[in-house]
């Protein structure tokens, strides 16, 4: 058996602390001597910056694509407009993003001020086909410009890859409204849309969680007549919340009442 400890971050940077370094071993005084050290730094910026485009929604057309998003150039964007980007959607991300996502889209913006529209950030997952005909899942992270009705005339945003952080499932949507000095930011709208909706059928275990709550249990004692931990207890709440979309357990027992889950 390896006994051995594993070394911790924390613990790594305290050893460095006492370590002493030869003159002509590389300094970095701030953030330009890092990008300008060597290739790799440069190398690394070009390739991790997200992708950033202009739409314009009047002619479907892209009015700036950054180069490389997804292994397309800018050029497959520019020419095809918004058909390259269908072309290359993935089918069930485009059905929901077209009959769930955009619709909730159109209603929140309806509720804002037209000259507010910029001020609110609208973020979701999706899946795209790679140049190499793979599938790898993008957030969008954008904002609208609208007219005087409201109507949103562009999207400016930005793409970054987050294939091996996502798990394909659901999508995510959110709304986060910007600050006036545009550092700070507060989430007014999130809600999960499944691509299939067995996904968001509850469990024969998250049911009888949903039992015990609509009899007023805490979630120690829920875990105690389950004989469950109460961490597996708060991971089954958590789910159900997520799978519903209800924002606390007033809301969620109320909604499996309404339903007929319990």
């Amino acid at each position: 058996m390896d006994t051995q400890m594993k070394p911790t971050w924390l613990g790594y940077l305290n050893n460095l602390k006492g370590k002493i370094y030869e003159p002509e071993q590389l300094q970095l005084t701030d953030f330009d001597d890092f990008v300008n050290a060597n290739t790799i730094a440069s190398s690394f910026f070009r390739h991790s910056v997200p992708a950033v485009y202009l739409l314009d929604y009047r002619t479907s057309s892209y009015i700036n694509m950054s180069e490389n998003f997804a292994g397309y150039k800018s050029e497959y964007f520019i020419r095809g407009g918004i058909s390259h980007t269908l072309e290359i959607f993935d089918r069930d991300h485009l059905k929901v993003y077209n009959e769930r996502i955009f619709p909730d889209r159109l209603q929140i913006l309806k509720n804002i001020t037209p000259l507010e529209h910029k001020n609110y950030v609208f973020s979701y997952n999706f899946k795209l086909k790679n140049r190499n005909g793979n599938y790898d899942s993008f957030l969008q992270r954008s904002c609208f410009l609208s007219d005087a009705n409201g109507s949103p005339l562009f999207s400016m945003g930005i793409l970054l890859n987050i294939t091996n952080y996502n798990n394909g499932n659901s999508i995510v949507q959110t709304v986060d409204k910007i600050s006036a000095n545009g550092w700070e930011q507060e989430t007014e709208f999130k809600k999960v849309y499944f691509l299939n909706e067995e996904d968001k059928l509850l469990s024969m275990r998250e049911r009888e969680v949903l039992l015990w709550m609509a009899e007023g249990l805490s979630n120690k004692m829920i875990a105690d007549k389950m004989s469950l931990s109460e961490h597996t207890v708060i991971n089954h709440r958590r789910n159900m919340h997520t799978k519903t979309n209800m924002p606390n357990a007033t809301a969620l027992v109320g909604f499996a009442i309404r339903n007929g889950l319990i």
